[in-house]
């Protein structure tokens, strides 16, 4: 008997839905500059009209479907194609890292507080590179959740 392990051809199109991201909203690709750090990333913004986690920390494996999940879409030769092409339009500055939000605003909900998770990944201009770990800080104020990865 043979087994076969079979990883899918990752062809260049956008990656399937998944359970999790299956409600999730296209990728939109941009360039920004963090005044904090004095950098222009390119970020890959992705609404969610789901609440991604409670009102308090997130669960460990929670916290680790949603990062594989951005991993997966970041990983993707589409990706990296719409990152490049975003470098190219918007080409003034250059382009140190590359970030990843999954966001969800409530609108309309006054009593929920925005939730973003944010992925750092190297950038080359080209390429979007390994992820470049945060500590999994969670800052939680009355109107902003956000999950650094």
């Amino acid at each position: 008997m043979l087994a076969y392990f079979f990883k899918p051809r990752d062809t260049g199109e956008m990656p399937r839905a998944t359970e999790i991201s299956d409600r999730w909203h296209m990728p939109q690709f941009s360039k920004i500059y963090d005044s904090r750090v004095r950098e222009t990333r390119v970020a890959m913004l992705i609404a969610c009209p789901e609440p991604l986690f409670e009102d308090h920390k997130p669960d460990p494996a929670r916290i680790d479907a949603l990062a594989e999940e951005i991993d997966r879409i970041v990983r993707s030769k589409w990706a990296s194609r719409e990152a490049e092409r975003v470098t190219r339009f918007f080409g003034t500055d250059d382009t140190t890292s590359f970030v990843a939000v999954l966001e969800h605003t409530a609108i309309g909900a006054y009593a929920a507080p925005e939730q973003r998770v944010k992925a750092y990944y190297e950038f080359d201009g080209s390429l979007i590179g390994n992820l470049v770990p945060r500590g999994r800080d969670f800052y939680d104020t009355s109107t902003d959740q956000c999950l650094t990865l």
